[in-house]
């Protein structure tokens, strides 16, 4: 009835560094949040490598039209200033 899922040591790679990019984004959202406002944050290899207020144009410095790697891509929406 359910095909098997299988998942190459590449795919499980990539995850885990998902994984650990999303786990350094929450350890470090207060201190992030402090200087970005209302912007998303790309995140790779537990580093922060680029932020901007518009996803498009953010995307497009990143060049990720055809990227095969794990970044995180998250939105910081900062409280009242």
């Amino acid at each position: 009835m359910y095909s098997e899922i299988s998942t190459s040591d590449t795919d499980n790679a990539k995850f885990e560094k998902l994984k650990d990019n999303f786990s350094w984004f929450y350890s470090n959202y207060d201190r992030i949040e402090k200087n970005i406002h209302n912007q998303y944050i790309a995140v790779k290899d537990r580093k922060h490598i680029d932020n901007d207020a518009d996803f498009e144009t953010l995307l497009k410095r990143l060049n990720l039209k055809n990227y095969d790697d794990s970044i995180t891509i998250k939105f910081i929406n900062s409280k009242s200033l």
